[in-house]
């Protein structure tokens, strides 16, 4: 929840914040990828997307509303904002 006076700076799809943190569905949905990339996170040409915010059905407004998705980007002052392209190893292990 934003708080009165802060400013807001949407979400470019940077990938910056899910890279660096898979959510809690990640986790829950691919255990087996601890530690790695979400295999949720993809790369569509222009940006990075969750496909479990862009797959139909019920679970989406759910995950919506507990990943707080449209309440503006929280790391805005990364690197990552100003350069949004598909990130390579030595990115990831520079995060």
């Amino acid at each position: 929840m934003m708080r009165t006076g802060e400013e807001v700076h949407p979400c470019v799809g940077c990938g910056f914040c899910c890279i660096r943190q898979t959510c809690t569905f990640g986790c829950q949905r691919h255990p087996e990828a601890l530690g790695k990339v979400c295999p949720e996170l993809g790369w569509n040409g222009n940006r990075y997307v969750c496909r479990l915010l862009t797959t139909p059905g019920p679970m989406v407004f759910f995950y919506k509303e507990e990943l707080q998705v449209g309440g503006g980007c929280r790391s805005y002052l990364n690197p990552w904002r100003k350069e949004i392209r598909p990130r390579t190893k030595e990115d990831l292990i520079n995060l």
